[in-house]
């Protein structure tokens, strides 16, 4: 029996790698796991493996790649990718999971940065991905987040200040509210983010860039002109950190992938590209994740936007997963961000990115009172005094960051995980998928026969996935290989044939139109061989392409023959 997923409390490393070992212990003919490499403090990135090997290898079907835990206080995002995981280990009833198991094969990174991911477990505080040190070796001067008091959370800190922007809220003297521009002569406040000093003057208290300053997700090779275009935290080149490294080799190892999930914390939206405004995907990618994304409104309840539709500003963003998966791999690439406290609130959360910038006071306040009803001093931890060795008596408290707004409280985490299950099997289905629907053979004189096969993409997408990769000639056509058993011979007809790219249905917009598609059958291509060989011989058609997987069908030399063949993955 499979042990459960804990939704009570986030698995450390030494947790993670028992209970990965563990499912694939106890279902070998569904899952394995290894290591893709190791992060810079040396611990194991592992990524899981999970078909049904009965059906065939890994490498035989097309293949979906789900990611979490890039960043490092975005723990659910783990949650939720061992929870697709242990549904796909113990639902094999179900016949979406079922049929997918047999012809597909599921890959998932549930951790990206266990070292990050370590250190806010153990303090807390919030740490975007790795631990190295970047920009710089030390520490810049200013205040850094951390936990001052040591007792397992980092707050903020409520510093009395006569000429401080804040002041307490007449509603609720928890909650900190601007200061008007013409307002003197009243109770002030600064606010700061809980931690210590370093090279403290005793006068200011400028904010420090993170000692820790990488991104992750902004070292993928993507769209960096020269070294004055890398974005924040990108590292000093692209792929330069060993947890990308790892991720972009296991990647790139798997040319089956069809299509990707990165799973982050939050907002409770889902992005696609574009990334800017001045990128125009072509018309059918754009349909097709117009379509994948209706979906995933109604399987979810969180909207769809473009990453450029979610800024708040018209800058340009540079580098980052989505825009190297699908520029540079060409798949369907998506960003699930989980959770937003400001639904659970009953707020608006169609877009998190603006609400972050300007927002009503009234929005604090709803907040407050949610936190009260459900998370009591877990979300909002009421302010207390502390002496602080470096600013004397000031107050800690105010939200939990990591604990309430990047991660839901531990009662809500199933709810919101388990739908997402639900997404990552949708995309993972709607993966090209070729068969070899029927294989012929005719008897033309004596003991020379006419074979002829049908190939078939069966899947929704077609074989090339994206338009971008068709036009960037990044994927190999559909092939089909005939063999012959001994004492066959080929008489025309090389062995192998290429039928270039296949439809899928997505091309299959509206029966009540011809307007801007072509029916007929662009999912199918025919091949025909002549051979020689007695009766009885059985010849074997195969048919392969990357990212479909493969597919065969045997027929027998007779005077007349028709075999109908399989799917890949149903072999």
């Amino acid at each position: 029996m499979l042990s459960p997923v804990s939704y009570d409390e986030f698995y450390d490393a030494a947790g993670l790698a028992e209970l990965l070992s563990g499912w694939a212990a106890a279902r070998p003919d569904l899952l394995s796991v290894t290591s893709i490499g190791p992060s810079w403090q040396g611990r194991d990135i592992w990524l899981a493996t999970c078909t049904d090997t009965a059906t065939g290898p890994a490498g035989s079907k097309p293949g979906f790649f789900v990611e979490a835990n890039i960043h490092a206080a975005e723990l659910t995002s783990s949650t939720a990718a061992l929870h697709l995981l242990h549904r796909l280990l113990t639902d094999t009833d179900d016949e979406r999971v079922g049929r997918l198991l047999r012809t597909r094969t599921v890959y998932v990174v549930p951790r990206v940065c266990p070292d990050g991911a370590e250190e806010v477990l153990r303090t807390g505080r919030y740490v975007r991905s790795s631990l190295r040190p970047h920009p710089d070796p030390e520490p810049a001067a200013g205040l850094h987040q951390g936990d001052a008091d040591g007792d397992g959370r980092t707050l903020f800190m409520r510093v009395p200040d006569p000429h401080g922007p804040w002041k307490l809220c007449p509603e609720d003297p928890r909650l900190l509210v601007r200061r008007e521009p013409d307002e003197d002569g009243g109770e002030y406040y600064r606010l700061l983010l809980e931690g210590e000093i370093v090279d403290h003057d005793g006068l200011t208290v400028p904010a420090a860039p993170p000692h820790e300053g990488l991104d992750l997700a902004a070292n993928f090779h993507s769209d960096w002109p020269d070294l004055s275009a890398r974005p924040r935290g990108a590292g000093p080149f692209a792929g330069s950190e060993p947890e990308v490294q790892a991720l972009l080799r296991a990647i790139a190892d798997r040319p089956n992938i069809t299509g990707y999930l990165s799973l982050h914390t939050f907002g409770a939206v889902h992005l696609r590209p574009p990334l800017n405004a001045d990128e125009q995907l072509p018309l059918d990618d754009l349909l097709r994740y117009d379509h994948l994304g209706r979906r995933a409104e109604q399987l979810t309840g969180y909207p769809v936007m473009s990453y450029d539709d979610l800024k708040h500003a018209p800058y340009r963003v540079r580098g980052g997963q989505l825009a190297w998966l699908y520029q540079e791999r060409g798949v369907y690439a998506w960003i699930t961000e989980l959770w937003n406290p400001l639904r659970a609130a009953g707020l608006d959360a169609s877009h998190p990115a603006r609400w972050l910038v300007e927002h009503d006071v009234e929005d604090d306040l709803a907040l407050l009172r949610w936190n009260d009803a459900e998370l009591g001093d877990r979300g909002f931890v009421d302010w207390y005094p502390f002496d602080h060795p470096q600013l004397g008596k000031v107050e800690l408290g105010g939200w939990d960051i990591v604990g309430s707004w990047y991660n839901p409280p531990a009662e809500r985490r199933e709810g919101e995980v388990a739908p997402v299950a639900d997404w990552a099997i949708y995309l993972a289905l709607a993966s090209p998928l070729l068969a070899v629907t029927q294989v012929e053979t005719r008897r033309v004189d004596g003991d020379v026969h006419l074979v002829r096969a049908v190939v078939a993409n069966t899947g929704w997408l077609p074989t090339h996935v994206t338009e971008q990769a068709r036009l960037r000639e990044q994927v190999p056509p559909v092939t089909a290989t005939i063999e012959l058993p001994a004492g066959a011979t080929l008489v025309t007809g090389p062995p192998r044939q290429e039928l270039g790219q296949l439809s899928g249905r997505s091309g299959a917009r509206s029966s009540t139109t011809w307007w801007g598609h072509e029916p007929g059958t662009p999912d199918r291509a025919r091949v025909e061989w002549v051979v020689r060989g007695g009766p009885g011989a059985v010849v074997r058609v195969v048919a392969e392409h990357p990212r479909a997987g493969v597919a065969t069908a045997e027929v027998t030399l007779t005077e007349d023959a028709v075999a109908h063949g399989l799917r890949g993955g149903d072999a």
